[in-house]
């Protein structure tokens, strides 16, 4: 029956030896971070400390939930639409000098401005939007027309 040679043998021994230091040196590196921030150096103390860690995150993503979702509703209520239109109402002046604007938020709340202007004078009218719609005043076909552009 034929030997090994010794050499073979020394070899195999040497890899499993660095094969067996690597795993090694990676485990302890690992237990290294993971009891960075512990004060007693022990799995259990690790354990709990990222326990709690875990809870003081979750808490906080709660709360920044909260804060994003309140910030978001907030945001609905600023003017974000805008609606206008230059037009000429009258046959006595020439170019497009009266407008309209409209100022809304998500909510369709807002502010709508008209200017008339005509050779003697111009007259400038505001008119409250909510919901997209004004109630109190009659409103002309190129004021429907700004806040239905507003609204898009």
């Amino acid at each position: 029956m034929s030997m090994i040679p010794t050499i073979y043998i020394y070899g195999a021994v040497a890899l499993w030896l660095v094969i067996i230091t690597v795993l090694l040196t990676r485990m302890l590196l690992h237990y290294k971070n993971l009891t960075a921030n512990v004060s007693k150096k022990d799995l259990i103390s690790s354990l709990n400390h990222l326990i709690s860690t875990s809870e003081r995150n979750a808490k906080d993503i709660e709360l920044l939930t909260e804060k994003l979702n309140y910030e978001i509703n907030e945001n609905k209520k600023h003017l974000q639409k805008i609606g206008f239109k230059r037009y000429n109402p009258f046959t006595d002046t020439g170019g497009d000098q009266s407008f309209t604007a409209a100022l809304l938020d998500d909510l369709g709340d807002g502010i709508m401005i008209s200017s008339l202007h005509s050779r003697e004078n111009t007259r400038l009218y505001a008119k409250k939007v909510h919901g997209g719609k004004v109630s109190a005043q009659t409103l002309s076909s190129e004021e429907q027309e700004v806040i239905k552009q507003a609204l898009k």
